[in-house]
């Protein structure tokens, strides 16, 4: 018989126990949106002396070779960021087998990226000797990322403070190497080329030694394990495929079709409109793995994910609306000068920035009710967008086109994946 002192303390309990994860997950949102500011102003400052000192065309250059590595790590990477957190919260025992699977997975796509990326990289620059040099230094920096990925994503899972601490040591570390370059006078693009590998590396055995303290490392790789990695992974990489055609192509297109000037003015003003990102896509990344982990009450998770979306946009339009405001003043005097024509951009960019958000948080949630295809779906549709609209825009009115593009396909990504959401049943 249940005493009337258990009975009266049982609502109770359940209420600071209901009070106690939404104080978690506040403070896990709250931390993560300080770690993505960190890492997005870090880099932004990181971008500012960059460009400074390397002027229009180099920040162009620089910029071509980044925008190939991000593709390539996107395309490398197979899913198996997002499938690893997302077994790992799901089945924490098997944590560390898991771990070991994606490794191995992302270790052997690695090797092959490496090989192709040294024969192909005298087709992207050809006729210039260091831009070769500088896209083999990356994709042998690939191995690396690849690699430091396994660790990263466990860590999502596992514990929110550590992940982040991981993630921004790289874009911090780079800054530093930046800032002393410089000051020795000796920043070019291959010098900050190596500096960032050298902070990839620091990155990979960090997350490794912070993954040993949760005991997440020592595993062996299991051929079982293999198919659900590869398997959800293959959605994320579905998903991952058309959002790099959505949110890389404008850049990898006017890499080939402007001079390396106006690319590089297109490189800063969309560095700047995606700004609301790192703070809205913070409530993402703390709800994937507990939507994962399958610890919550439908109705929970509804509300969750709506407060979620409305916040992630509100946040959105908070940062976006000041700073296409205060463009004409801020990018000449932030950036120099002979960045004056980024202004515009940014203007045109940041409706899509909040797009852009939104739908980060949008993905995640659907991400952790395992449902990477609904992502890829939306992804794929707005990437057939980008084609069209780059094709027909930028060669009439070039830079400007490539904004209105991606502007466009945010729209387009951000509905498909709320009526993929509201269809779950939990919007």
């Amino acid at each position: 018989m249940t005493s009337p002192s258990r009975t009266r303390r049982a609502p109770a309990v359940g209420r600071e126990l209901r009070t106690a994860a939404r104080s978690r997950f506040g403070r896990n949102v709250a931390t993560t949106a300080v770690a993505n500011l960190v890492s997005t102003g870090t880099a932004g400052v990181t971008g500012i002396v960059i460009a400074r000192t390397l002027g229009p065309a180099g920040r162009g250059e620089y910029a071509a070779i980044v925008t190939w590595f991000g593709v390539i790590l996107v395309v490398g990477e197979l899913g198996q960021t997002a499938a690893t957190t997302y077994f790992v919260a799901r089945e924490p025992r098997r944590a560390p087998a898991y771990l070991a699977t994606a490794r191995t997975v992302m270790l052997a796509s690695g090797s092959v990226v490496l090989v192709l990326g040294i024969i192909l990289a005298p087709l992207l620059a050809p006729g210039d000797s260091e831009m070769v040099r500088g896209y083999r230094l990356m994709f042998a920096a690939c191995v690396a990322s690849f690699i430091a990925a396994s660790y990263i994503f466990s860590l999502q899972a596992v514990h929110i403070e550590h992940w982040n601490v991981a993630r921004v040591a790289q874009p911090a570390g780079f800054l530093l190497a930046v800032v002393l370059l410089d000051l020795a006078g000796h920043l070019g693009l291959m010098s900050t080329l190596a500096a960032l590998v050298g902070t990839i590396v620091a990155q990979t055995a960090l997350a490794w030694w912070l993954c040993g303290r949760h005991r997440l490392t020592g595993g062996r790789p299991e051929l079982a394990l293999a198919s659900p990695l590869t398997r959800y992974g293959a959605g994320q990489l579905a998903a991952s495929v058309p959002g790099v055609v959505t949110g890389r192509l404008d850049q990898l297109v006017l890499s080939v079709a402007v001079a390396p000037a106006l690319l590089g003015h297109y490189a800063v003003a969309t560095s700047l409109a995606a700004l609301a990102v790192p703070l809205a896509s913070a409530l993402g990344s703390v709800a994937f793995p507990r939507i994962a982990a399958d610890s919550l009450s439908t109705h929970t998770v509804g509300r969750l994910q709506w407060r979620a979306v409305g916040a992630s946009a509100a946040v959105a339009v908070v940062v976006m609306l000041p700073l296409a405001g205060l463009a004409p003043w801020l990018v000449p005097r932030v950036f120099g000068a002979d960045y004056r024509q980024a202004v515009g951009l940014v203007e045109l960019l940041a409706p899509g920035g909040v797009l852009l958000a939104v739908g980060q948080v949008c993905g995640d949630l659907l991400r952790g009710h395992n449902q990477p295809y609904a992502v890829a779906r939306a992804q794929a549709v707005a990437a057939a967008v980008t084609v069209l609209l780059l094709a027909t825009l930028v060669p009439h009115i070039g830079v400007a086109g490539a904004a209105v593009a991606s502007s466009v396909a945010a729209a387009v990504a951000l509905v498909l994946m709320l009526r993929a959401l509201a269809r779950i049943g939990t919007l």
